[in-house]
């Protein structure tokens, strides 16, 4: 017993002495327009890559004292790959190695300024329009170097993916200004979906591609078009295009997308079931004064073919997308019905 007395000082002093670093909270904040923690399991043959948003709260572990919040991190992992699998006849023949995972990608890698000490965020994304499953984590570490994480996962069960030869999906892209030299965009531009991934259906903001992004260079490499606004006028471009300012873009990560304008209605749209029948689409297609880099000003009910360019992953690939809807305020937001070959 004295032995014990004589011990507990010490350990009381130690404990005394040593500081206990805590971590920075982070969370989501709940509403009903925004995704929560929880997983979301999606089965359909009809696919929307709808725009959700999540939004979160983080702050130092202690207002007061805690040391600022220092980086902002979102990663978005996709098991297997978001791009859509060709199975062969019999499935029974199908090697699931065959399809691995995507690269995780860096949605957003942000310092954040001096002195903060809590931050609220907003963030826009598409679901995923092949089955899989997508897990978006959010990561907020202090200038101590401690981390809080949060992350949900969204589930899709296409159930005609084992059936169909063309992929289809709704998307809603936004829109960034060109012409603006110099310019600063806005918040809202900066979130704006506007860099497209066709065969994915997966909508880049700005802030994914900007100069400040740590992993811009593997972002822009998944661009197929842009999506631009000038004053009232949208368009779609390539990445390749002049119209649209791609200063410091490698020619590595700019890819050349076709475009050319059709004569085809929302009823011939629906017919265009086959890879034969996109690529004669494309083949009968116009170029906008000669440059197949850009659309005319968008219209609702356009049908507009496209033929993307080989990657190091997959070949060149034939397309169609129908101009659903515009809506040009209070924010813009394009409506297309794309059919891209597998």
């Amino acid at each position: 017993m004295r032995f014990l007395l004589r011990v507990l000082p010490v350990l009381v002093l130690a404990a005394a002495c040593t500081k206990i670093v805590f971590s920075p909270r982070l969370d989501f904040v709940g509403a009903s327009r925004f995704v929560s923690s929880s997983p979301a399991v999606l089965t359909t043959a009809t696919v929307t890559a709808d725009t959700l948003a999540s939004k979160l709260y983080a702050q130092t572990a202690d207002l007061a004292n805690g040391p600022d919040l220092a980086r902002l991190r979102i990663t978005l992992a996709s098991s297997p790959t978001r791009t859509p699998v060709l199975y062969p006849f019999p499935i029974s023949s199908y090697q699931p190695g065959s399809t691995p995972d995507d690269p995780a990608l860096v949605y957003l890698d942000s310092v954040l300024a001096p002195g903060t000490k809590d931050i609220a965020f907003t963030n826009l994304l598409t679901r995923r329009t092949a089955s899989g499953v997508d897990t978006w984590e959010y990561s907020v570490t202090d200038a101590m170097g401690a981390t809080a994480s949060r992350a949900y996962r969204l589930t899709l069960r296409r159930t005609d993916s084992l059936t169909a030869v063309v992929h289809s999906y709704r998307a809603y892209f936004g829109a960034v200004p060109v012409g603006r030299a110099g310019a600063p965009l806005t918040a809202a531009q900066s979130q704006a979906l506007a860099y497209v991934n066709l065969r994915q259906g997966l909508a880049l903001p700005h802030f994914a591609v900007a100069g400040t992004n740590a992993t811009k260079q593997e972002n822009r490499a998944l661009v197929d078009l842009v999506c631009t606004s000038r004053g009232p006028t949208l368009r779609l471009v390539s990445t390749r295009s002049d119209s649209l300012v791609t200063t410091g873009w490698s020619t590595t990560s700019r890819h050349t997308t076709a475009l050319r304008a059709t004569a085809l209605t929302a009823t011939d749209f629906i017919a265009l079931t086959t890879n034969a029948l996109l690529a004669s689409t494309f083949a009968g297609g116009t170029a906008t004064g000669g440059d197949s880099l850009r659309t005319v000003p968008l219209v609702k009910g356009a049908v507009i073919a496209f033929h993307t360019a080989a990657t190091a992953t997959a070949g060149q690939k034939y397309g169609a997308l129908l101009i659903a809807d515009l809506v040009r305020t209070p924010a813009t937001i394009i409506t297309c019905q794309v059919l891209v070959q597998k």
